[in-house]
């Protein structure tokens, strides 16, 4: 795969690998049933805090993360989720840069790793064992014939004398350590070896610093030439790009929401690939690794908007105004009554879609409002 920032391209890392009686029997039905209902008031207490732990037996995704689709074959699905969640926040980095897809992403990653291959990548995007270009020193190998000297001292790549490319992107350490790092999955941390901090990183590079359009081919192109200096790199990324382009819809097809309700909407969006965890998020962020659907919107509103939801989707019911669902806009709160408790709720992103956190197995994700939601009474809240 190619070095981002370098060149010239540089081969991939090696792939891994009687009447008493009656009373008596009465009495201890009695007091069973009279157990079960104290059993049964706590934890109806605890589903209704958690806000969403409801189980959606039929609900399926039919998009994914950014209207990406919910699934591409050959693409891992941490890999998947890395590519739309860094497609869809990189405008918070990056303003003046428009036209960012998943599918752009998916391309740069086919070609420098095939996505992770043969690697195993954990939910929260960290990737084993790393992945690590041929070393750069000028031997010819990888048909790479300039020699990079060490810049990080090992710390990346492993290497104290000569820079390796790092990660499924394959950065050049000095590249990483400039602007180009990002934290894609919130831990505190930049590390290209990560799958959701590589995205972002591969997604902040390609934007540049100026104004850039990359749903206009020449400048997409020019983009993918500065990754890479090679016409043929170029040509090898943008035909995997064209096909991925049209297995489902690109994240930049979304109308992006304005004003503080897009702002809001990017917070949530910041999230996609993060777990549901039952009871999950607070208005400082994820707690557990995840979210539940309800504490997602906490953080989201809290942290774009200043505004603190009650903590529950059926105390969320009380916030702002009620809307006819016929009318929902992006930025809205739908509190969906899917389980006889109004237990579930979502952000509103526009093109009959939402964020959520869906249950327990899943992660934070975009998803269509037909087909399974749309059948569910819906409180659609207005608070912006």
């Amino acid at each position: 795969p190619a070095t981002a920032g370098a060149p010239a391209r540089t081969a991939p890392g090696p792939a891994p690998q009687g009447a008493p009686v009656k009373t008596a029997r009465w009495l201890l039905i009695l007091a069973g049933a009279g157990f079960a209902l104290l059993l049964a008031v706590p934890l109806l207490f605890a589903a209704a805090f958690a806000g969403g732990a409801a189980e959606h037996g039929e609900e399926t995704t039919t998009t994914g993360a950014g209207g990406a689709p919910a699934s591409v074959s050959g693409i891992p699905p941490v890999m998947l989720s890395a590519y739309t969640r860094a497609a869809a926040t990189v405008g918070t980095l990056r303003p003046r840069c428009t036209g960012m897809r998943w599918s752009v992403l998916a391309g740069i990653g086919k070609v420098e790793s095939n996505h992770a291959g043969g690697r195993t990548i954990a939910p929260d995007g960290g990737i084993t064992p790393r992945i690590l270009g041929v070393r750069l020193n000028g031997s010819g190998a990888g048909g790479n014939t300039t020699s990079f000297s060490d810049t990080d001292r090992g710390r990346l790549d492993g290497d104290t004398a000569y820079d390796r490319a790092v990660g499924p992107m394959q950065f050049l350490p000095s590249t990483w350590n400039g602007p180009s790092g990002q934290d894609g999955n919130g831990d505190g941390a930049k590390d290209p070896h990560n799958a959701y901090d590589a995205a972002l990183g591969a997604a902040a590079y390609l934007c540049g610093t100026g104004t850039a359009d990359l749903s206009k081919t020449a400048e997409l192109r020019k983009a993918i030439f500065r990754y890479n200096r090679s016409n043929a790199y170029v040509d090898d990324v943008t035909a995997h790009i064209t096909t991925y382009d049209q297995i489902g819809p690109a994240a930049a097809a979304d109308t992006p929401a304005r004003g503080v309700a897009g702002d809001v909407i990017n917070v949530a969006r910041a999230q996609l690939g993060l777990p549901y965890v039952w009871g999950g998020g607070n208005i400082s962020g994820p707690t557990g690794g995840g979210f539940d659907c309800s504490g997602l919107l906490v953080h989201a509103f809290h942290k774009a908007a200043g505004i603190t939801l009650p903590r529950t989707s059926q105390t969320m019911r009380g916030s702002g105004t009620r809307i006819n669902r016929a009318d929902v806009q992006p930025g809205d709160i739908i509190v969906i009554n899917n389980d006889g408790n109004w237990g579930h709720v979502g952000l509103a992103t526009g093109n009959n879609t939402m964020i959520h956190a869906p249950r327990p197995g899943k992660t934070v994700e975009t998803t269509s409002l037909a087909g399974y939601w749309a059948k569910y009474d819906w409180d659609v809240r207005r608070v912006l």
